[in-house]
């Protein structure tokens, strides 16, 4: 679509920067120790400056951990996507050259987004994404300010051949910042990604960033974010999006969350959308 914890994404798009800057909003800062399960949806859709429009849906249940500093996580989503082979999930635009990508129906010459008559091609999948396992360690300051690293994996338990993701592991760190300013909380991070080739399609390392501002209003917190993430292929276009979100704390230490998002640059769907819920025992 991100205090001292790692939180619930989003978006499946995010960088795991994102994460930890996501987690400052949520006003779960001290939270008790525990475990907790969430379940979300999630729906993006834009031409990533490939002329046809891709529609993502995804529906993650995932499970968190915390302990003293440290907060451990795993997800995996439910997709279905529609649209152009050589864009897909959480990974974005790539040049994929499986010839069994969606719409492709086992011809070669991937890695182009027509098909044989000159047409666009495109296609429909549906299945299970990739595992996602994080860890989080909110650092001891004695200061007002938040410091959290994060480390992250993304194993690749997704359909490469229906063209839910790359078909290959992919590894990160974060580092994330936060501070409350009389209600105000100001947030922020970086992050480096470690994508894994595969057979069909070749990507490069990205890093990302995001900074964004968050207040109390009501019971919950309102807050607006700005998501910057390097392209993962040489001629492909950085992604850029602004997301405002609301985030609604419920009993058992568990949260609502909603939020929207607008792409800024090819690089991005033109708008995304979802809910997340989390509960906690």
């Amino acid at each position: 679509m991100i205090r001292s914890r790692l939180p619930h994404s989003p978006r499946p798009l995010a960088a795991p920067a994102l994460l930890s800057a996501l987690l400052a909003t949520c006003g779960l800062a001290h939270a008790a120790d525990g475990a907790s399960f969430g379940i979300g949806a999630d729906y993006s859709r834009g031409d990533y400056g490939t002329g046809l429009d891709t529609g993502i849906l995804s529906i993650p249940v995932s499970a968190r951990v915390r302990s003293g500093n440290w907060t451990f996580g795993a997800s995996v989503p439910w997709l279905r996507v529609s649209g152009d082979p050589n864009v897909l999930p959480t990974t974005g635009p790539v040049d994929n050259l499986n010839p069994l990508g969606r719409g492709r129906d086992g011809l070669l010459g991937g890695g182009s987004s027509e098909d044989a008559d000159g047409g666009l091609q495109r296609g429909t999948a549906s299945g299970i994404g990739d595992v996602t396992l994080a860890a989080t360690y909110a650092v001891p300051t004695g200061s007002a300010l938040g410091v959290e690293l994060g480390a992250s994996a993304k194993i690749a338990t997704a359909d490469e051949d229906k063209g839910l993701g790359t078909g290959a592991n992919d590894y990160g760190v974060s580092v994330g910042l936060h501070r409350d300013f009389d209600g105000t909380m100001l947030f922020g991070g970086v992050g480096h990604t470690w994508l894994g080739d595969s057979t069909w399609i070749d990507v490069d390392s990205v890093v990302g960033g995001n900074l964004g501002v968050s207040r109390q209003a009501g019971r919950g917190r309102l807050g607006a974010m700005l998501e910057h993430r390097s392209a993962s292929a040489e001629g492909l276009d950085d992604r850029r999006d602004a997301v405002g979100f609301y985030t609604l704390p419920t009993d058992a230490g568990g949260s609502v969350q909603v939020y929207a998002g607008r792409g800024l640059s090819d690089g991005s769907p033109d708008w995304s959308a979802g809910i997340s819920i989390r509960s906690g025992f």
